[in-house]
């Protein structure tokens, strides 16, 4: 068995190269850092090619329009919208592929907090695949079971990452009517390695078991982290964070200090983009369309080619909607267009985790440097104490 590559911020671990090998000897296999990467039998392997051949990321190919249509919309039907964690356009494409007797694959967690691709064709199957989730999901076999799916002449709808969209794409090497597929726009992915410590440190924190966590709040932009414990010592309880500064993954995450070494490498953070319909948070919305309710989170929705735009022609009549462009997107959207920066900490990460242990490094390194200052911010934000400061400020 050897690594297909050596150099991994050329590997994004989207499987294409295992799903397309002939001889199934090709496997998916975590390193120390808990990312999947392609191994190869050799003893099976009979040198075709074909995973070379297939690599995204080795050879990108860009297809979309280098003017894409740019929109902030949100759905108008505020049960629905309530779910998502931004203007809730996924499951509005979602239920139009399912109306069209389709299959719609995105992440979602299983009962053990492990994130992996999977497909569902009803509405009440759609919940689990909506909300942030903020690593790498795991996809398995996905791409040989919608090609199954699309040879039989069904609507499939494919939701991933820039890498995972442009992987299922190269392993497919033709078209399909009846594919439809959103990039959303991407910062980087941790490892479910990570999120795995993240969710030990909870469980100690606790004292007792995780039940339910969600990275933002369903609805709005507003909370950074919920989740809900069953406690030796107190009982059933929830906690929920108001700034992802509280809270040493998202701390980690938004600093990108523990990406996959391929994301600082990207090649899909650009236009063209790789999904017909590329979506996102539209940050700074106000800004440009102050009408907009915009507490409830507004989708940034970029279309990207004629099948995109045939079904936004299916859904746009559901939908609030003010039509925007790729520049004024991008001022607080950065990696719609650009790859993320690694910071210095990136190469010692997962090695402190291994060395200190993650509380160690969660309470120091993936901490605010003025977190109790945030802390006391926050509290006083939420009570009449703060209306009170900031008047005696004033004078």
């Amino acid at each position: 068995m050897y690594f297909k590559t050596l150099d991994k911020k050329e590997c994004s671990g989207c499987t294409a190269c295992l799903s397309a090998c002939p001889q199934q000897c090709i496997l998916m296999q975590a390193d120390e850092e808990g990312f999947f990467y392609p191994v190869i039998d050799k003893a099976v392997c009979i040198e075709c090619g074909l995973c070379e051949k297939v690599c995204p990321f080795d050879k990108p190919v860009y297809t979309g329009s280098v003017t894409p249509q740019v929109h902030a919309t949100y759905l108008k039907d505020e049960g629905q919208r309530v779910q998502s964690t931004s203007g809730g356009v996924f499951y509005a494409v979602a239920k139009w592929v399912i109306e069209q007797g389709g299959i719609v694959y995105g992440a979602a967690f299983d009962e053990h907090f492990k994130l992996r691709h999977i497909g569902v064709d009803t509405l009440d199957g759609l919940q689990q695949l909506r909300g942030s989730k903020y690593l790498q999901s795991y996809l398995g076999t996905v791409f040989s079971d919608i090609r199954q799916y699309l040879k039989n002449g069904r609507w499939v709808y494919f939701v991933g990452v820039g890498c995972q969209v442009a992987g299922l794409k190269a392993f497919l090497r033709k078209d399909y009517e009846t594919l439809v597929t959103s990039d959303l726009v991407c910062h980087g992915v941790p490892s479910q390695q990570m999120f795995d410590w993240h969710l030990n440190y909870l469980r100690e924190k606790e004292h007792g078991e995780i039940t339910s966590y969600q990275f933002r709040d369903m609805g709005g932009w507003g909370v950074c982290e919920t989740y809900t414990y069953v406690s030796q010592t107190r009982g059933r309880g929830t906690r929920k964070q108001w700034s992802y500064c509280l809270s040493p993954y998202l701390h980690s995450f938004m600093g990108a200090y523990n990406y996959r070494y391929s994301c600082y490498n990207c090649k899909f953070a650009r236009i063209p983009r790789q999904g017909d319909i590329t979506l996102a948070d539209y940050w700074g919305v106000r800004h440009y369309f102050p009408d907009l309710d915009a507490g409830k989170g507004v989708s940034l929705v970029l279309v990207n080619n004629g099948r995109g735009a045939g079904v936004w022609e299916k859904i746009k009549e559901s939908l609030v909607c003010r039509s925007s462009c790729v520049e004024d997107a991008a001022k607080e959207n950065a990696n719609l267009v650009h790859t993320t920066t690694m910071p210095n900490i990136r190469k010692t990460c997962y090695g402190m985790i291994r060395e200190r242990g993650y509380k160690s490094v969660a309470e120091k390194e993936f901490r605010a440097q003025h977190y109790h200052r945030t802390r006391l911010k926050i509290f006083l934000s939420h009570t009449k104490l703060w209306g009170i400061l900031r008047k005696i400020k004033r004078k």
